[in-house]
């Protein structure tokens, strides 16, 4: 019990979301001193509206000022701002909410692309519940309000439904607080709330749009059929055949029919259809020296906060290139099946029919992040040859043309891939190209421009 309600005290007040530096030192080191400045600081920004917290510094100076002479001018205001504050904390008390309230979002969704949070309150007392305003920490520096409700009210007994329009700058996995609904009936001084939710997450995918002349051969379409396209029994919907129960296989597929014809279990097979497979590899290394450089000048600029690192606008773009490319081939029936970010390999199983759900490839993207090892040179380059080599096709976003690159390639051609690379660099390098090498710009990527592919 202790545990618990220590543990509960180190993980800090649900309702509110830490700052970046916070954020930062609570990941390495869960200080309690801190954790007890945050809370105070929470329940100080929950009971206390910003009038309020005027009048703080207000009341102690008429208050002062009072003790001198009862003839003074600061008396009556004195005297006015106690029955102020009084009558706001009785009836504020008197009609302080009780509310059942919902909040629905989407587990994910589009860097760039608004979308709709909704909340449905049910009002559990006879009296209204006046000045409303529903979840107020909603708003992150990733996460801005576009439209929706500031304050709103819900009759006795009533439940009503509000929408608030969101939309995400940037992507990533970002912590959504656990929801307040909060009244500062009637005079906007002390508020009166509710919790509900809990902590979540939510998923913000790299901006993606559809590469209609992603295809190389004057804009045809890549061969379908790759070293694992080749029919054998499998799921799809084609029937191959009957044979008898072996151990492992799913009831699903019983014949029932033939099992009472034949007195044993006998399982249905279908013929597993033509399925282009395709593979993408997004470069993410960047030079130590760099990423250090990055980190330095994020610390000393104003225009940052601090401890938060500046957006590597070639990084961002590389990544929602590959966004995009895996977009692109799943609607049109490929089924990417290896995305390697970095050195890091994740593999989608296939069964057999072309995934075109593209959720968990972008979930990788969402999270990917810079790194100072190169994926191309030593045993880690050939593990991650001989990863891609299963597929027939595969698609290389490269940030750098150097030796390791162009080995890399050369590699993978060598050993009778298909390879579609494409370079993300702010200026066409001085060096020799191959002739299958596209390279565009950072901007062309994240403003919607026109992409040379």
């Amino acid at each position: 019990m202790v545990r618990n309600l220590w543990l509960k005290f180190l993980d800090g007040p649900q309702w509110l979301r830490e700052s970046h530096g916070l954020g930062f030192v609570f990941r390495h080191y869960r200080s309690p001193s801190l954790k007890l400045l945050f809370w105070a600081m929470a329940w100080y920004e929950r009971l206390f509206s910003r009038p309020m917290r005027l009048l703080f510094i207000v009341i102690p100076m008429f208050a002062f000022f009072s003790l001198f002479t009862l003839s003074s001018p600061a008396v009556p205001v004195f005297l006015f701002l106690l029955v102020l504050l009084a009558v706001d904390l009785v009836l504020g008390l008197v009609f302080r909410p009780r509310l059942s309230v919902e909040r629905i979002f989407p587990p994910r969704v589009k860097c760039g692309v608004a979308f709709d949070m909704t909340y449905r309150v049910r009002n559990l007392r006879r009296l209204p519940a006046a000045d409303l305003l529903i979840d107020p920490n909603i708003e992150l520096p990733e996460l801005r309000r576009v439209r929706g409700f500031k304050y709103c009210a819900v009759p006795g007994f009533a439940e009503e439904t509000f929408t608030v329009e969101l939309k995400p700058f940037r992507r990533g996995v970002f912590s959504i607080p656990q929801g307040v609904a909060e009244s500062s009936f009637p005079f906007n001084i002390f508020k009166h709330s509710v919790l509900f939710a809990r902590k979540e997450s939510l998923i913000v995918h790299p901006a993606g749009r559809e590469l209609r002349n992603l295809f190389p051969r004057g804009g045809g379409e890549l061969p379908r059929l790759s070293a694992r396209s080749v029919p054998s029994p499998g799921d799809s919907m084609d029937f191959y055949g009957c044979r008898a129960y072996r151990p492992g296989d799913s009831p699903r597929k019983i014949h029932w029919r033939a099992t009472a014809r034949c007195r044993i279990p006998i399982i249905k097979e279908y013929q597993q259809e033509h399925v282009s497979h395709a593979a993408v590899l997004l470069d993410t290394y960047i030079p130590r020296t760099r990423l250090a450089a990055g980190t330095f000048r994020a610390l000393f600029s104003l225009s940052e906060s601090l401890l938060k690192v500046r957006t590597n606008r070639t990084f961002e773009a590389a990544v929602s290139l590959a966004a995009s490319v895996a977009e692109t081939l799943t609607s049109a029936a490929y089924h990417v099946d290896l995305l390697a970010v970095g050195g890091s390999v994740s593999r989608f199983p296939s069964n057999g029919e072309p995934d075109r759900d593209c959720d968990p490839l972008l979930d990788e993207l969402a999270m990917a992040a810079p790194s100072a090892r190169d994926a191309f040179s030593g045993g880690q380059a050939q593990a991650l040859t001989e990863e891609a080599l299963a597929s027939g096709t595969v698609f290389v976003v490269l940030m750098r043309w150097d030796g390791s690159a162009r080995a890399f390639l050369d590699n993978l051609n060598g050993r009778g891939s298909l390879v579609v690379p494409v370079l993300v660099a702010p200026h066409v390098p001085d060096a020799e190209l191959p002739d299958n090498l596209r390279v565009v710009t950072p901007d062309s990527v994240l403003t919607g421009g026109d992409l040379p592919l």
